[in-house]
């Protein structure tokens, strides 16, 4: 059985094959969670909306809002990681991943720091929204 693509995959390969963002985090990208004693830099991926769009024939297309987290123990280098996410996905567009999903569109809605006060890192949450068939 196949696989489905998921906006999430499609982003997670993007960023994979990125040069500038796998300089930085290599192949460290991780889906909702960081796993424990996972290197840093890394990035977390976690979907968080799908909205149908619809029209008079049903579903045109969907909204899928993904937050990009940039992780690093400094804040210069999660800036930098968040620098190249943004770089790298705001514009994005795809023809079929796998013959699964059409990316018509992906924009970055938002890019903001949050310092982790029990650890003393800044994350930078990326906000993503990624328009598909």
């Amino acid at each position: 059985m196949a696989q489905t693509v998921t906006p999430r995959k499609v982003v997670w390969k993007h960023l994979r094959d990125d040069p500038a963002v796998s300089a930085l985090v290599g192949d460290r990208i991780y889906y909702q969670t960081r796993p424990d004693g996972a290197a840093y830099p890394c990035i977390v991926i976690s979907t968080i909306s799908r909205i149908p769009r619809r029209d008079l024939d049903g579903i045109a297309w969907t909204e899928t809002r993904l937050q990009v987290t940039a992780m690093d123990t400094t804040e210069p280098g999660a800036e930098a990681v968040a620098k190249a996410i943004q770089d790298s996905l705001d514009g994005f567009s795809s023809a079929l991943m796998a013959g699964a999903l059409y990316v018509m569109e992906c924009r970055v809605e938002t890019a903001f720091p949050m310092l982790q006060e029990e650890t003393g890192q800044t994350h930078y949450h990326v906000d993503v929204v990624i328009t598909h068939k």
